[in-house]
């Protein structure tokens, strides 16, 4: 916004222009007022000058009329036009005579006209005396009067102006320019002296006190802010300082954080798709990288389940580290849920401990000379401590999902009882050595074996006696065809059955003959057979893998129930004995 600078008017000079204005306009109103006083005034008195004139020379007038004295009427009359108020006195008498003085106005009616009165009889007049006043002289008497009372008037309000300007420079003018040079140089950046005045002393106060003692307050409100100023400058500029530092240190800080945070995303990504094998040595490699962030000589991970024993699982002990024995860990104080700080064994070792599912964890770095860790080193020990141990948990439930899946992947290829491939394995695996076979020219052979008298031998000795027999079959089986491919089967029940890849029908008929006597030379006690012992008996079945056999599906079907004809046989001949089905070399469907 534009500011205009406006003259500089007094106040002293204001008000005195206005009182003399106010002066000069009373005195007008009351010239006029005056002038019209004075001319009626005049008017009055020549009246009653004209009304003595009538009580002291209209008597005279009647004599002189009456004796008809010429010079003694002339002589009134002149003495009548002799006072400077009258012009002109004129006498006419009713006899005809006229007595004139003075210089009578043309074309004028006499100002007054008085008549003289007959001696004798009052109702009847002598004749008449006329009057002209001189308005030259009644006006210039006015002009006087006038201009002497305006003189005087005009003196008086010059004398009042300048007694009341003299009193408003001694009393107003002059302590309000102190106050108007006072107010200029109040500065809030400096102490400002109190405001003093030049005045008598009054046991009252006026409106030039009030201002004064208005200024004092503004003078010591001034101070005050001053004084507040400059302290909220100088707490400013410490804050500022005070800000400075903070941010200078949270900066770092942020840096430092940001170093962390990329640190521990990428040990993460480094560490969750480490393979088994390379697991203890990433760990170590992690602890020996975190322990040369935080300054510490060593690092470890221990665990231990909620009722038992620490064990050191990973370790970083650099080249002059060590860490604490397994004795210290199992007398320290435990802390529920996370706990992040000195442990409680040395001040120089900061712990990082949780419980999770049932397993303890813990996470420690050594540092030699008790340094106590900062906030933020402590905050990146927490972090880094959940990465590790979520990582461990998660490998551990990698190694505890393999094994359940190796362990699923058995239990579903092999017997329960006897420990031997089941039915599904036996499927997959002779499709995959028949096709070996038919691509190789090989014989295969099929061995089907049945435990002579079973069902008379549970009857006898239970389920239980029966069960531990056929895992001891088994065991034989396992023993005698032990060489690679050969694989031996439980098809169910006490029937067994064992794969031969590259045997032909004399070494299988030979091998079947081997397992037998390893079955009878077990000596099982059977009261219930003939021959007094368990024994079993075999059908023999090959293929020798020629390329007209179709699938291998309906090849190892057609085996299988050669192999069940020639066990069939042996059965009728006698049990315990061996027999073969002629070899096959084309397989129709």
């Amino acid at each position: 916004m534009r500011v205009v600078a406006r003259p500089f008017h007094s106040l002293a000079s204001t008000v005195l222009r206005n009182v003399v204005a106010a002066a000069g306009v009373f005195a007008m109103v009351v010239g006029v007022f005056y002038c019209y006083h004075a001319y009626h005034k005049e008017l009055d008195r020549v009246e009653k000058l004209t009304t003595a004139f009538a009580k002291a020379y209209v008597p005279m007038l009647t004599v002189g009329i009456w004796d008809i004295e010429a010079d003694a009427l002339q002589h009134q009359v002149d003495l009548i036009a002799g006072h400077p108020e009258i012009a002109a006195a004129r006498v006419s008498a009713a006899t005809g005579m006229t007595f004139l003085s003075g210089s009578r106005p043309q074309q004028r009616a006499p100002d007054r006209r008085i008549p003289v009165p007959h001696p004798a009889d009052q109702g009847e007049t002598l004749g008449e005396l006329d009057i002209w006043y001189d308005q030259n002289y009644i006006n210039q008497a006015i002009t006087e009067s006038v201009v002497i009372s305006f003189l005087e008037f005009v003196l008086f309000a010059l004398v009042v102006s300048l007694i009341t300007y003299r009193i408003i420079f001694a009393r107003l003018n002059k302590p309000l320019r102190t106050l108007a040079d006072y107010s200029r140089q109040l500065n809030p950046g400096r102490r400002n002296p109190p405001l003093e005045l030049e005045r008598t002393r009054h046991h009252w106060e006026d409106e030039i006190d009030l201002m004064v003692e208005g200024f004092n307050t503004l003078r010591d409100g001034i101070a005050r802010f001053s004084e507040e100023r400059d302290q909220a400058i100088r707490a400013l500029s410490e804050e500022r300082d005070r800000l400075d530092d903070r941010i200078r240190q949270r900066t770092e800080d942020v840096s430092n954080i940001n170093a962390a945070l990329e640190f521990l995303s990428r040990l993460s990504v480094k560490l969750i798709d480490v393979p088994a094998a390379g697991q203890p040595q990433a760990i170590r490699d992690a602890l020996s990288e975190s322990a040369e962030r935080l300054g510490a000589t060593a690092g470890g991970i221990a665990l231990a389940p909620v009722e038992g024993d620490w064990t050191w699982c990973y370790q970083w002990t650099g080249t002059r580290g060590e860490l604490p024995d397994i004795d210290v860990l199992a007398r320290a104080e435990w802390f529920p849920g996370w706990y992040v700080g000195p442990a409680s064994w040395s001040d120089g070792d900061t712990i990082c401990s949780v419980q999770m599912e049932g397993e303890r964890y813990l996470l420690l770095f050594r540092e030699p000379a008790n340094r106590l860790y900062t906030p933020l080193e402590e905050r990146l020990i927490r972090l880094l401590g959940e990465i590790l141990f979520k990582v461990i948990e998660r490998w551990q439930r990698q190694r505890q999902l393999e094994a359940s899946r190796r362990e699923l992947y058995r239990l579903s290829r092999t017997d329960p009882l006897t420990g031997l491939a089941n039915r599904r394995y036996f499927t997959e695996v002779r499709e995959q050595e028949g096709r070996r076979a038919q691509r190789s020219g090989e014989p295969i052979s099929v061995l089907m074996i049945d435990v002579d008298y079973f069902k008379a031998y549970n009857d006898q000795y239970g389920h239980s006696q029966g069960d531990r027999c056929l895992v001891r079959l088994a065991e034989v089986f396992r023993h005698q065809c032990a060489r690679a491919g050969e694989l031996s089967v439980r098809l169910g029940g006490e029937e067994f059955a064992i794969l031969l890849p590259t045997i032909d029908a004399e070494e299988a008929l030979a091998v079947a003959d081997r397992v037998r006597k390893a079955v009878f030379d077990l000596a099982i006690p059977h009261d219930g057979s003939p021959l007094g012992w368990v024994t079993v008996s075999i059908g023999c079945a090959t293929w020798f893998g020629d390329y007209g056999a179709g699938a291998m599906d309906t090849v190892f079907d057609r085996m299988m129930r050669d192999a069940d004809h020639a066990l069939y046989r042996a059965k009728e001949h006698g049990r315990n004995r061996v027999e073969g089905a002629a070899p096959l070399t084309l397989v129709d469907g």
